[in-house]
């Protein structure tokens, strides 16, 4: 039989080579739009890199003229417009992907758990079907792209900001540690999140969970494995790129490691199995079993520089007060391993002028500067020596009330996901292998009655804040409303301690026990200013009033790692701020906690395990609400804690610096600029 090519044929043909000729066109333009896209990319870090040099001095062609400073910054702006707009082009937005079955509802609260990980938040940008490669993902299983990391407000864009400048931030208490994981209290973390990175962050003001090295993901509907897929771009601070092996390293080999002190850390993740390495740039996170806070654990790790630490020994890690290095836009000026950052100077941090982030900060250096007293910030405020301080609220109250003040400071007060709570912790194991009388749940609860903690607000910090209940904000959703505070009454207080055996057996106006001891404890608290003085003087007064002694020792803030990983104190107080929307209870309540030196430093056993469980084993956020309602009850019978105060954020920021903005998440460091009254050096 004949073939012939008819004229069907000759049609199909054409047609065929018309889609193969678009395919191609469609490719070629795809390639030299991401081409371009690069360029760009490198012109505007070229234009960054230049202009930092020749702000901060560094520059070999002597002083820089007004016009041609501004002529350069132009430059910068205009690269970095043209960056935006070509990865907008490339990324363009669609609806949100079908939520996995089995994944929680959002509730419309700042404080609720990060929307389930196969929905897209609103600031993903999440581009059209077949805009990306998918090649590395897993089949049937929706992929979730994101966006470049970008600021919230662009600081390049603020009224009267000017690029260059140093921000000097004090702090109130003296760090111990700086290194990622080891330093765990809060002013560690303030450094390691400026310098160290996550495949994840909390948007600042939605607070939903957004991709920082992780460009898309996927997460099974059944909660068993994580699949991520890390940015192409992405370069620690020495210019070496981030990849899969750092992920699989910092979590096997740094946070889990027994060897590195990171147990307050380790102790939270034991339903995270293993992270396995895929490709250069694709790394897959497998679960135990399904957990409420197995996604948000594992894009908040930090993801630290394997070729970095893998030189240093466990030791040497152990020891160090700053071995920090990460990806992130700020580095320590100080990165000699035998040169290391020690308490009782400054941190200095340096603009990272190699960041790869479009969101790049235009302040030059963050100082950060201890003076514990409350009295001297605020002088050094006001002579402009400091630029940003926590003031104690009488000074918050007594300032923003002077005339004239507003010109001097933004002077902020709000309630924020890391706001927190003060408390007083009661030892409720043993101390020295002997155990305190605040074993007893009755000794408990009757030193919380006997505490007027309305009264202790109202005097100590001139009404700012209100009375705690528990551990979570009362505007919260695992905060249960129906829970009242435990009132002021001492009658009840002597009640509860007659009870529990504790009487004045000799006459000699102190308590005793049975065998004649009488009620006396020592209180730890950290030296520094003249709230902390009231508090413990108000607590000796009202436990003198009813027969029992308290003795105050005051100790240094930099010594309270230790006395709490060695549980070496009869009560104490401090504070807890979250880090994020809906933290792990695990870490600071349940009694695997208590073990190799985690934070249930407390040593508090009252039957909390099953409920945590329960909370971590619950997808569904409606159920899960229930289960923190429980341990809310739970936590307010027992009274392990005293919850004393809801802790607003205060701030006192000189109005030298301009784009500051009070998120629902904190403040964003990097976002601020020098405004035009800023002459400090320049």
């Amino acid at each position: 039989m004949n073939n012939k090519f008819g004229l069907k044929d000759f049609v199909l043909f054409a047609l065929v080579l018309l889609v193969g000729f678009a395919v191609f066109l469609s490719m070629s333009q795809a390639d030299r739009t991401f081409s371009a896209m690069k360029k760009l990319e490198a012109k505007f870090l070229n234009q960054e890199q230049a202009l930092a040099r020749l702000e901060s001095g560094g520059g070999s062609g002597g002083t820089l003229g007004a016009a041609q400073l501004q002529l350069l910054q132009a430059q910068t702006q205009q690269a970095q417009a043209q960056t935006a707009l070509l990865w907008a082009m490339m990324n363009q937005p669609i609806a949100s992907q079908p939520r996995p079955q089995g994944t929680a509802p959002t509730v419309n609260s700042p404080a609720n758990l990060t929307p389930p990980p196969g929905t897209t938040p609103p600031l993903a940008n999440q581009g059209a079907p077949g805009a990306h490669d998918e090649s590395w993902a897993r089949p049937d299983v929706p992929v979730v792209w994101q966006g470049p990391p970008a600021f919230t407000h662009e600081p390049r864009e603020a009224e009267g900001a000017r690029p260059g400048g140093e921000f000097v931030w004090c702090i109130e208490a003296q760090p111990s540690k700086l290194t990622p994981v080891l330093g765990e209290d809060v002013y560690g973390r303030y450094v390691q999140d400026l310098v160290c990175e996550s495949l994840g962050e909390f948007d600042p003001e939605t607070l939903e969970l957004r991709g920082v090295l992780a460009e898309a993901w996927q997460y099974d509907p059944a909660g068993m494995w994580l699949r991520v897929k890390l940015r192409d771009n992405a370069r620690f601070d020495d210019g070496t790129p981030v990849t899969a092996e750092d992920v699989r390293y910092s979590f096997h080999d740094f946070v889990m490691n027994p060897e590195l002190e990171t147990e307050s850390l380790r102790s939270i993740l034991n339903r995270i199995k293993e992270v396995v390495v895929i490709s250069d740039r694709v790394c897959e996170w497998h679960f135990t079993q399904p957990d409420a806070f197995n996604f948000n654990a594992a894009m908040t790790i930090y993801v630290l520089p394997k070729h970095f630490y893998s030189t240093l020994t466990p030791r040497q890690i152990n020891g160090a007060t700053a071995i920090t290095r990460g990806s992130g836009p700020w580095r320590l000026a100080k990165q000699d391993v035998n040169d290391q950052w020690v308490p009782g100077e400054d941190v200095v941090l340096v603009r990272n002028e190699s960041y790869w982030g479009p969101a790049k900060p235009t302040l030059s250096r963050i100082r950060i500067r201890v003076i514990s007293e409350d009295t001297a910030r605020l002088i050094s405020f006001k002579n402009k020596e400091v630029d940003m301080i926590l003031p104690s609220s009488p000074a918050f109250v007594a300032q923003t009330q002077e005339p004239g003040w507003d010109t001097q400071a933004h002077s902020l007060n709000w309630v924020n996901m890391r706001s927190g709570y003060s408390f007083i912790g009661w030892q409720c194991g043993p101390r020295n292998g002997k155990l305190t009388p605040f074993a007893d749940k009755r000794v408990r609860q009757a030193m919380t009655l006997l505490l007027d903690r309305e009264r202790m607000i109202r005097d100590i910090w001139a009404g700012i804040g209100r009375v705690a209940t528990g551990p979570s904000s009362s505007a919260s959703p695992t905060s249960d409303p129906n829970i009242k505070p435990w009132p002021y009454d001492v009658a009840r207080a002597k009640a509860l301690l007659t009870e529990a055996g504790w009487q004045d057996r000799n006459n000699d106006g102190l308590l005793e026990n049975a065998e004649g001891t009488p009620f006396r404890f020592e209180f730890t608290y950290a030296v520094g200013g003249q709230v902390i003085e009231r508090i413990v003087n108000y607590v000796k007064d009202q436990c003198a009033s009813i027969g029992i002694q308290c003795d105050a020792r005051g100790v240094d803030w930099s010594q309270y790692d230790q006395i709490l990983k060695t549980r070496d104190f009869d009560a104490l107080t401090m504070g807890w701020s979250a880090s994020a929307p809906e933290s792990d209870p695990t870490q600071i309540w349940h009694t695997s906690s208590i073990q190799n030196q985690g934070h249930n430093f407390i040593q508090w056993n009252g039957g909390q395990d099953p409920i945590i469980e329960s909370i971590l084993g619950e997808l569904d956020n409606a159920k899960r609400m229930e289960h923190w309602h429980a341990l809310h009850r739970l936590l307010h019978e027992e009274q392990p804690y005293t919850f004393v105060r809801e802790v607003p954020w205060l701030r006192f920021i000189s109005k030298d610096f301009t784009n500051i903005n009070p998120y629902p998440r904190g403040l964003v460091y990097s976002e601020f600029s020098i405004g035009q009254s800023y002459n400090r050096g320049m």
